[in-house]
């Protein structure tokens, strides 16, 4: 499994960007090209590529949100805990940084519940008008964000609506982001989307390329492969054309 997840890998120099995405049954997960990070029940998992042995990070109680800090060849994990103020990193000697009221992280920024961010440094920035329901950078470098069913681009102090009618799901794709009806992730080889009850490869114009039973989970791309997490914490592995890798 290791040396198969190794090459794959390596088929890619560059990863989407990580992003956030939430299901029912309190699990949020963040993915990047240095592995996925979550969260269920109060619970902090982190799993790097391309072991992704599972670590249970050690946390205080009341995480608000999970993600990857993105600076350039760079990958962090954080954990943000809201109701104390505090964004931890996940891996190694625990770096603590004063936040506020986190309730989303981005690859760049935490975004607190008022909209205003500070980064991962604790500097403040400007964000978004109220509380964020989603947050991603996107395939461009930017941050978007989820709010009251809108999707906003930001940057430069503004926020720019985009669409008013965001659908559940936000994901980063190619060149920005987007919403879905359910969890989805883009990478150059098609559009991978978890129904529910299949995981489905479709192409750039919505034809179906491929389809196998998978249950509710959220999906997203490490290097050149989609990986899947279902409640419970079970990762699955597949490559493009979605045959599975197995343990």
């Amino acid at each position: 499994m290791k040396r198969l997840l190794l090459a794959a890998l390596l088929l890619t120099a560059c990863a989407p960007t990580a992003l956030r995405q939430t299901v029912p049954a309190m699990l949020q997960a963040s993915f990047s090209s240095a592995g996925v990070l979550w969260s269920e029940g109060g619970k902090v998992t982190l799993a790097r590529a391309p072991a992704f042995q599972k670590v249970q990070v050690k946390v205080p109680a009341g995480v608000t949100a999970v993600g990857w800090q993105v600076a350039g060849y760079e990958r962090t994990p954080w954990v943000a805990l809201g109701q104390l103020g505090l964004l931890l990193t996940a891996d190694g000697r625990p770096v603590t940084v004063q936040a506020g009221r986190v309730v989303a992280l981005s690859g760049t920024r935490a975004y607190r519940e008022d909209g205003s961010t500070a980064g991962y440094d604790g500097g403040a920035g400007s964000g978004l008008l109220g509380r964020p329901d989603a947050v991603v950078t996107g395939g461009d470098g930017a941050d978007y964000a989820v709010q009251n069913g809108s999707l906003y681009r930001l940057g430069g102090g503004a926020q720019t609506l985009l669409s008013g009618a965001a659908q559940p799901y936000l994901y980063a794709d190619l060149t920005g982001a987007a919403t879905a009806n359910a969890p989805t992730a883009i990478t150059p080889d098609g559009r991978y989307v978890l129904t529910g009850t299949a995981l489905e490869r479709r192409d750039a114009a919505g034809v179906l390329l491929a389809s196998l039973p998978h249950p509710v989970g959220l999906i997203g791309v490490i290097g050149n492969l989609i990986v899947t997490l279902q409640p419970g914490g079970t990762l699955r592995f597949f490559a493009p054309d979605l045959k599975e890798l197995r343990p």
